[in-house]
């Protein structure tokens, strides 16, 4: 679905996109952000509670949400929104919950485009099946007693020969993978953070970058008013970009521990572009 806002920004349901229409800017939102922004966009401008929005947007989907998650978000989109030059498209009524502003009009549009096959080259295709079978009549017909034995010998070859080629390769592709995955692999590991409390940094980050890892997840604990504690345990990691227009995904979620090193509540933080989303 495609929503039209204030015939300026449209935004496409189906892959979490923010456009702005004059300039075809585009920002891709975060999976969450956009479960989020469309419950607001069909809420009709009804008042939407945030237990409401919490269910809807994490807990029907394995995952768990917060008021300082719904808080951030909120933000987020309007940021957004007003990059654009859209502003108090959402309104927050304190105590009671959110809803949109009824007088910024919004249009829904199908985004199902059926685009018709190009049949130029099939057609072209039969013509020359066509243009071949004209005749059959002129061909001589093929002997085919002469042939039998032989084409059935030579296919018995060919897959034994294909087979072999096949199980050599695959030898061959599993040294090399379990070779570059016992250098390249680095174990999930745990560091100690200045202020006491202790960092663990998943699986697969590169075990040389702790030292600008620590000082990141230090600079995001200070931005979100966290303190680095004893009794409060880290889990960092992040998604490096696969181009360059920006630096990835991250999250660090702060854990606070029991008197047995048990977890009894976290706090999410995610970053895209140290942008947080």
């Amino acid at each position: 679905m495609i929503y039209i806002i204030d015939d300026q920004i449209a935004y496409n349901s189906d892959d979490c996109t923010l456009s702005h229409i004059p300039t075809q800017e585009t920002l891709s939102l975060s999976i969450s952000s956009g479960r989020l922004f469309e419950q607001l966009l069909n809420s009709q401008g009804d008042i939407l509670s945030r237990d409401a929005l919490l269910t809807e947007v994490w807990d029907k989907y394995g995952l768990r949400g917060s008021n300082s998650n719904l808080n951030q978000y909120l933000s987020v989109l309007r940021r957004a929104l007003a990059a654009y030059g859209c502003e108090n498209l959402i309104i927050t009524i304190p105590k009671i919950g959110i809803r949109l502003n009824t007088e910024i009009s919004i249009k829904r549009q199908s985004s199902s485009l059926h685009t018709p096959a190009e049949v130029p080259d099939n057609e072209g295709l039969s013509e020359v099946i066509v243009e071949e079978n004209k005749n059959p009549a002129t061909l001589p017909a093929p002997d085919i007693s002469h042939n039998v034995t032989r084409r059935m010998t030579l296919t018995a070859v060919q897959v034994a020969i294909l087979f072999i080629i096949l199980a050599a390769t695959g030898a061959i592709f599993w040294y090399f993978n379990a070779q570059y995955s016992a250098e390249k692999r680095s174990p999930m590991s745990t560091i100690k953070l200045a202020g006491g409390c202790e960092a663990v940094i998943l699986q697969g980050l590169d075990i040389f970058e702790k030292n600008s890892v620590s000082k990141q997840m230090l600079e995001i604990l200070k931005e979100n008013n966290q303190s680095c504690v004893s009794g409060k345990r880290l889990y960092f990691d992040k998604n490096p970009s696969i181009d360059t227009d920006n630096y990835g995904r991250t999250i660090l979620s702060a854990c606070n521990l029991d008197g047995q090193n048990h977890i009894i509540s976290c706090e999410n933080f995610y970053y895209l572009d140290w942008r947080m989303y």
